[in-house]
């Protein structure tokens, strides 16, 4: 969807239309989701960090001052929801409770993802960010670049060590 659909829709929700801003949950939804479980290895605290990004997003939105802010400004408020659902999710299993959640990790539980999430584990926070938002929701480096707020350039280059430190801990995890 052009940039310029979702600026509209953008102005619309700033003046309270509720059906505004569900076309454009709609349009980053499938994308938020794949972030945060990624993020977070689980899809119940992916669907609670998705949830609580988009009541923030619903509740602030008059506050953001640029609409063609908004994909950035919405990625941003969930880091920090996916980062909050990674401390809740180390206390519940410190605290072993996060087993009453296993039915909400079965398709979690096959071998590819585990170690796809073992490998995306070894990356530091910006290397696994940048990596999720190329691959889980297809954007491009220089939209990663706005999200983040670093040069294009930077995230190319971060984005190819990353997938080196990848590719190596996979290939080692077959030897």
């Amino acid at each position: 969807m052009s940039s310029e659909i979702t600026k509209k829709l953008v102005k619309r929700s700033q003046k309270g239309d509720v059906d505004a801003f569900g076309e454009l949950y709609e349009l980053y939804s499938h994308d938020m989701y794949n972030f945060a479980f990624y993020y977070t290895s689980s899809s119940y605290f992916a669907e609670e960090a998705v949830s609580d990004a988009v009541l923030i997003a619903f509740e602030n939105i008059k506050r953001l001052k640029k609409a063609e802010s908004f994909k950035s400004w919405l990625f941003k408020i969930l880091f920090n929801c996916c980062k909050q659902k990674q401390k809740e999710k180390a206390v519940m299993a410190s605290r072993k409770e996060i087993s009453a959640l296993d039915g909400y990790t079965s398709e979690a539980d096959t071998r590819e993802k585990a170690e796809l999430n073992m490998a995306l584990s070894s990356l530091s926070e910006e290397e696994k960010e940048i990596v999720l938002l190329s691959f889980a929701c297809g954007y491009k480096s220089e939209e990663i670049g706005k999200i983040l707020s670093v040069k294009s350039s930077t995230v190319r280059s971060k984005q190819s060590r990353a997938l080196i430190k990848m590719r190596t801990y996979l290939l080692n995890i077959d030897t």
